[in-house]
């Protein structure tokens, strides 16, 4: 009951309407991706290849992630500073915590989906019939296709848990550059020697060759970030005065 009405909540924001308008990118992505080097020559190669480009290129471009942060904002600073949570002051705060989380992956869950959608549309629709790419579903190197797609979902999940982290004792501007900030710094990561393999890209070229290892990497490392965010946000908001 408490996820329900929180997600209705959280679905029901403006921010959030604009956030899922990032979803009509694989219509773009053909010409956006004339920009990076071999996306023209690899996103033809089968729909799960094209769904990965376009989600990495929904995260390189940085707006879906400072749209979605201002959406954290709203749901944890800006109900705390509104006097809002007041209503929740019966009720668990580990609970109230855990639904807010989650209401938000739920949200990120439905946009990656409609994403899939979007992908699986244009793809079929307008990119097979002229002739241009493959109607294969999977490529010849399925493993790193997939090693790739999950690292760009856990780094968004790592995100709404790192801003979440922040946002629920700081202003909002500074919860969305938190967001930008750590963006960027993983877009840049992986040419960083010392530093891309603290991030879950650092391990996508690995899925090449050994793409269970790789995705063991990933999984531990994502797991360590959500871990060490989710403990420490749920002890300030633990802390917060409604």
């Amino acid at each position: 009951m408490l996820l329900t009405s929180i997600l209705k909540s959280v679905a029901s924001r403006r921010d959030v309407k604009i956030f899922f308008g990032f979803i009509i990118l694989p219509i773009l992505v053909p010409f956006l991706s004339q920009t990076m080097d071999g996306a023209r020559t690899n996103f033809g190669q089968s729909l799960l290849t094209f769904w990965d480009l376009t989600l990495s290129t929904q995260y390189r471009i940085i707006l879906p992630v400072m749209i979605f942060s201002l959406v954290i904002a709203s749901v944890f600073r800006d109900e705390i500073d509104s006097g809002i949570m007041f209503l929740y002051k019966d009720i668990n705060r580990t609970k109230i915590f855990n639904a807010k989380i989650l209401s938000l992956c739920i949200i990120y869950g439905l946009y990656v989906l409609g994403t899939l959608v979007a992908s699986l549309l244009a793809y079929y629709i307008m990119m097979v019939p002229s002739g241009a790419v493959s109607s294969n579903l999977f490529p010849a190197q399925v493993g790193q296709s997939l090693v790739s797609i999950l690292s760009t979902v856990t780094l968004n999940l790592i995100t709404i848990v790192l801003v979440t982290m922040i946002s629920i004792r700081s202003k909002t501007i500074q919860s969305v550059l938190t967001g930008v900030f750590f963006t960027l710094l993983v877009t840049v990561s992986p040419m960083l020697i010392g530093i891309r393999y603290l991030f879950p890209s650092g391990y996508v070229e690995m899925g090449h060759d050994k793409p269970g290892m790789a995705i063991l990497f990933i999984l531990v490392l994502s797991l360590f970030y959500l871990g060490v965010y989710y403990m420490r946000g749920l002890q300030k908001f633990s802390k917060v005065e409604f």
